[in-house]
C-alpha cells in the first residue's frame, strides 16, 4: 500500500528516492486450482519481477520510497541541516543520514557527527527501523551505535503514519545521542585501553568473522599495525571492522549491516571476552 508523503524540497532527492524497489501485494491460490488463499498473500517485488516474501493477510506493505521520504520530511519540517547516503538492495534497502551541525568531540583527535541509519524489507528481514549512527571524521568511517548504554533502535510496525511518528523521534533521538556525548568518551576510551595480545588478535578474528574474505580484508591494517611494532587496541579493530563496512566496494546492505554489528560487539565488549567464545 502506498503512502501520501508530503511533496520533498530538491528535485535530486525526489529522484533518488523513486529510483528504489517498490512492492506490491499478489493473491495466491491453492496448487492446481484457482482457489484464493484466504489467510496468505504474496508480496511481489515488481522491480526484479519475483515473489519477495509470502505474508498473512494482515501485513501491510511499507515502500522504501515512503520510509525514505518520511524521514527526510521530518528532518525538513524541524529545519534541520542532513546529508543522506541510500544502500538499496532490492528487497531491503538502508539510508545513512548525517547532521553536519551536531560534531562531537570525545578526545584529541577522535571527532564524531550524529546521525541516523534507517531500514526496511519487502521480504519480512525486518521491520521499518531506526538506529542512531555516528560518523568518526578522521577516517569518515560510518559507526552504527549499540543501543544498550546508549540511545534504543527505534521499530515502527508498517503503517501510515510515518512523517508524524520520525518527526517526533528524530527531535528527542538526535537530543539523546548529543548529550550522551560522555557515554560514547567512556566507550572509546576503555575500547582504546583495552590492549590486545596478537594471538587475540586473530582469535577475534575467527570468532567474529566466519567468512574468510571479510575476515582477510579486516584482518589486513591490523596485521600492517603488527609488523610496524605499535601495540593493537580493541579500538583499532573496531575502527578496522568500521572502516571496511564502510569503504568496502560491493558489500551487500546485509554484508554491511552483519559487520556494523560485529563491530557494536566490540565497542562494549572486552577483547578476550569476545575472543574466548567458540
Amino acid at each position: 500500500m502506498n503512502q501520501e508523503v508530503p511533496e520533498l524540497r530538491g528535485v535530486q532527492v525526489r529522484n533518488d528516492f523513486i529510483a528504489l524497489d517498490t512492492a506490491e501485494e499478489r493473491s495466491l491460490t491453492v496448487s492446481g486450482t484457482t482457489e484464493p488463499l484466504r489467510e496468505w498473500k504474496a508480496v511481489w517485488n515488481v522491480d526484479k519481477g519475483k515473489v519477495a516474501a509470502i505474508v498473512s493477510k494482515a501485513y501491510t506493505i511499507v515502500q522504501h520510497r515512503n520510509v525514505a521520504e518520511s524521514f527526510i520530511q521530518a528532518c525538513q519540517r524541524l529545519n534541520i541541516n542532513f546529508r543522506y547516503r541510500i544502500r538499496d538492495g532490492g528487497n531491503r534497502f538502508f539510508m545513512d543520514v548525517e547532521f553536519p551541525d551536531s560534531r562531537m568531540k570525545v578526545s584529541e583527535g577522535e571527532e564524531f557527527i550524529a546521525g541516523f541509519r534507517l531500514g526496511n524489507s519487502y521480504n519480512k528481514t525486518g521491520s521499518v527501523l531506526v538506529m542512531p549512527r555516528l560518523v568518526r571524521l578522521a577516517c569518515n568511517n560510518g559507526m552504527v551505535m549499540p543501543s544498550r548504554g546508549f540511545v534504543p533502535v527505534f521499530r515502527v510496525r508498517h503503517n501510515q503514519k510515518l512523517v508524524t511518528t520520525f518527526e517526533g523521534y528524530i527531535e528527542k533521538a538526535l537530543g539523546q545521542v548529543i548529550s550522551s556525548n560522555d557515554k560514547l568518551k567512556s566507550m572509546v576510551s576503555e575500547c582504546m585501553k583495552d590492549s590486545i595480545e596478537w594471538e587475540t588478535t586473530k582469535k577475534l578474528m575467527e570468532v567474529l568473522f566466519k567468512h574468510e574474505k571479510h575476515r582477510l580484508k579486516v584482518f589486513e591494517p591490523l596485521y600492517e599495525q603488527h609488523v610496524s611494532g605499535k601495540p593493537i587496541t580493541r579500538w583499532d579493530v573496531y575502527n578496522a571492522v568500521t572502516r571496511y563496512a564502510t569503504h568496502g566496494e560491493q558489500l551487500s546492505p546485509h554484508v554491511e549491516m552483519m559487520l556494523q554489528n560485529r563491530a557494536k560487539q566490540l565497542l562494549v565488549t572486552p577483547a578476550v571476552r569476545i575472543a574466548s567464545q567458540q
